[in-house]
């Protein structure tokens, strides 16, 4: 079964390096480089979203409040959370807080990467 992966993130270099690492597996990767585009996408009832990555650092409405809205309108839809600033703090308050499926830093290893959204796209087929 093929799963469907949205990537949020403002660098597209970021974006380039999780399709390629979760691309020659079995997920379909969607790409949004804001906020604005990542619920355009989540809207489209055409297609059935797994997983989310979320960079967390992102020009105007950054991951904190765009994980809070995935979790209000989609709350099925597992969340990771991405960044290149690893805070302990942070990643605390994300698993407590806004219920993150896991808190990954860049860069991440791909098997590290295919394993943790594996795992989320099973968790939501058998919440569903």
């Amino acid at each position: 079964m093929q799963h469907h992966v949205l990537v949020l993130d403002d660098e597209a270099d970021v974006r380039t390096a999780i399709r390629m690492q979760l691309g020659s597996t079995r997920f379909e990767i969607l790409e949004a480089e804001n906020v604005e585009q990542a619920i355009a996408l989540l809207a489209d009832n055409a297609i059935s979203i797994d997983v989310i990555i979320c960079d967390v650092r992102m020009p105007g409405v950054g991951g904190v409040e765009a994980v809070a809205k995935f979790q209000l309108d989609y709350p099925t839809t597992p969340v990771i959370v991405l960044t290149g600033y690893p805070d302990v703090d942070l990643a605390v308050d994300f698993m407590k807080k806004e219920d993150v499926v896991d808190f990954l830093t860049k860069p991440v290893e791909k098997d590290k990467l295919i394993a943790v959204v594996e795992k989320a796209a099973q968790g939501r087929r058998l919440f569903e």
